[in-house]
């Protein structure tokens, strides 16, 4: 038990440091467009480019949350079923975001009218799904626990 508390402070802070640098290199790119010669140009593409980004941020977060919040000594029961749930949701819209929506911003912006619609990546593609059977992994295990709670109501 006392291992499995220090490798979730483990991962929480891997989850931290990892969330921090990827946040300062949006941060740097931000700036760096700053001093584009054509600022409003240079914004459009970062926008277009980076929009899967707040959904994986926003996982990465979520996942140091629950890491923390098991490092505490938290029930495990009580954190997996909104974390997994909020985790799969920020994975498929990142997932999404990163076939369908940038590709279609950068296709809008200019230069890219005759790309594709869609980037059919399949690490992103299988994230989306993996995020997908979190959402109904957590709505399983939810499940379990109200029938738990009421078996052991009956016993």
């Amino acid at each position: 038990m006392n291992d499995d508390l220090q490798r979730s402070q483990w991962l929480a802070r891997l989850a931290t440091v990892t969330f921090c640098v990827l946040t300062l290199v949006i941060i740097v790119e931000a700036t760096m467009v700053a001093v584009a010669p054509r600022p409003a140009v240079a914004l459009a593409f970062l926008i277009a480019f980076r929009a899967p980004a707040p959904f994986y941020l926003f996982a990465l977060w979520t996942m140091r949350l629950a890491f923390g919040r098991i490092a505490n000594g938290e029930v495990f029961s009580t954190v997996l079923p909104n974390s997994l749930t909020w985790l799969g949701l920020a994975l498929a819209l990142g997932a999404i975001a990163t076939v369908f929506v940038s590709p279609l911003a950068l296709r809008l912006i200019g230069g890219y009218r005759h790309g594709a619609y869609a980037a059919f990546d399949p690490s992103a593609i299988t994230i989306g799904l993996v995020g997908l059977f979190l959402v109904i992994l957590s709505h399983l295990f939810s499940r379990a626990l109200i029938m738990k709670h009421e078996l052991d109501e009956i016993l």
